[in-house]
């Protein structure tokens, strides 16, 4: 089990805007006013974030043709068979975890209460996007650390996208400790705070489908004078 701090988040201005629902550059004076209130919040985001994200590897015992994963820790996953295909040849799993914080939370809210709407928005797609960029960072860490050991890996996957039941995050927080990053489970499966984002990775040496996307990304690279680097 590792858990990463003192991570330096990076907001995409871009990004912030389209979870905004605009584009840069459309002109107009609302358009104006929008990208400024943006570019406030984001300043006012970087003061509320406090990241961290924990990971670990579980061995896997078997995968069964129904779709259950059955872990050496006693545990087990229920998975559909999209998934399933994903995961032929692995050999274990790491699940992450990652949050920016309750600040921003309780920020967002307070806004909306005082019907700051247009600032609340903006600063909730901040936390959005550093949500993201956090959890992606940490996601690279894993898919760094399997490629030094010369391990392939999968496409990672989260409770709640694509066909998989937003119920097994209940699974994955009983391998993760979640408590030590400070984030909880609601009976819903909803996670506070609500800026938190969870994952599983598979790992082997013989995946069927080998994920390579996410082998290195410049957006979340810390090595500002990288001559390779690109710009976004």
């Amino acid at each position: 089990m590792k858990i990463i701090k003192d991570i330096k988040l990076k907001i995409d201005e871009e990004e912030v805007l389209k979870y905004q629902g605009h584009l840069r550059n459309k002109g107009g004076k609302n358009d104006e006013i929008i990208l400024q209130t943006t570019r406030e919040e984001i300043k006012e985001g970087y003061d509320l974030f406090k990241p961290i994200g924990i990971y670990s590897k579980v061995m896997i015992r078997n995968i069964g043709s129904e779709g259950r994963i059955n872990l050496e820790n006693g545990s087990h996953l229920e998975i559909n068979n999209s998934i399933l295909n994903l995961l032929r040849g692995t050999s274990y799993l790491v699940f992450g975890l990652s949050t920016i914080g309750n600040h921003l939370d309780k920020k967002v809210a307070e806004l909306f209460a005082q019907n700051e709407y247009l600032k609340a928005i903006a600063l909730d797609a901040v936390g959005t996007v550093a949500a993201k960029f956090l959890s992606n960072y940490i996601k690279n860490l894993v898919y760094q650390e399997a490629k030094e050991q010369s391990f392939q890996t999968t496409k990672y996957f989260s409770p709640g996208s694509g066909d998989w039941d937003i119920s097994q995050q209940k699974n994955i927080f009983q391998i993760i400790p979640a408590n030590k990053i400070g984030v909880k489970l609601t009976d819903s499966c909803m996670m506070i705070p609500q800026k938190s984002l969870s994952w599983v990775i598979g790992v082997g040496n013989n995946i069927i489908i080998p994920y390579k996307d996410e082998s290195h990304s410049c957006k979340i690279c810390m090595d500002e004078n990288c001559q390779f680097r690109k710009r976004f």
